[in-house]
This record gives C-alpha cells, structure tokens and sequence, in this order.
C-alpha cells in the first residue's frame, strides 16, 4: 500500500513535471515566434535605411555637382573680369602716355591691347 502510494505521488510528480515542461515549451515557441517577428521587422527598416541613405547620397552627389558647375561658372566670371585691364591700368597708361613713353612699353606694362594703348595715346598725347 504504502509502495502503491508512493508510486502514484511519483507518477503525479512526473505529470506535473510534464505540464510543467509542456507549458514552457509553448512560452518559449511564443518568444521565438516573437523574434522571428522582430527580426523581420529590423531587416524591413534596415531595408528602408538602405533606401533612404542611397537616397540622401544621390541628393549629396547632385548638390555638389551643381556647386562644381556654380564655381566653374563664378571662376569664368572671374576671368572674364581679369581679362579686362582695372581703371588703375588704364589711369597709369594715360599717366605714361603723358610722359612719352612708346605705345609698346606701355602695352607691356599695363597689360592692355595694342588698339587700347593707341587710342590713350591719341586722347592724351
């Protein structure tokens, strides 16, 4: 009797002990059904992060195209203006052509163009 009494508190052990592991298993299939979720999550906003830095490099790189042609743009303005000879150069070359000093010498050294130096040279002679 005594045999039989413990023997069924043992079998009520390991069913309990069953119900036990067989409730666990089933949080754990829930925590891993959960983290299959969010990993699928994080990989769709992963995805989407790649997307949009793709996105804002695509903006960087035309931005600094267009500044590229802006410079280039203010560097032909920029020669253009240091291709015409300041109103010092021409102040100094009227000064020379007052002076005496040959068409020649002062083409050299104001920097202007032969018709330039001839006509401040006409004007002020």
């Amino acid at each position: 009797l005594i045999a039989l009494s413990l023997e069924r508190q043992g079998n009520q052990q390991i069913q309990q002990r069953l119900a036990d592991l067989g409730l666990q298993l089933l949080e754990q299939q829930e925590d891993y059904n959960k983290l299959e979720k969010l990993q699928f999550i994080g990989a769709q906003r992963q995805q989407r992060m790649n997307q949009v830095l793709q996105d804002i490099y695509g903006v960087i790189e035309n931005n600094s195209q267009q500044l590229d042609q802006l410079k280039d743009q203010a560097n032909g303005h920029t020669n253009l203006a240091s291709n015409v000879p300041s109103q010092s150069n021409y102040e100094h070359a009227i000064r020379m052509a007052k002076e005496g000093l040959s068409g020649e010498r002062i083409q050299k050294i104001c920097g202007l163009t032969e018709g330039e130096v001839n006509l401040i040279l006409d004007l002020h002679q």
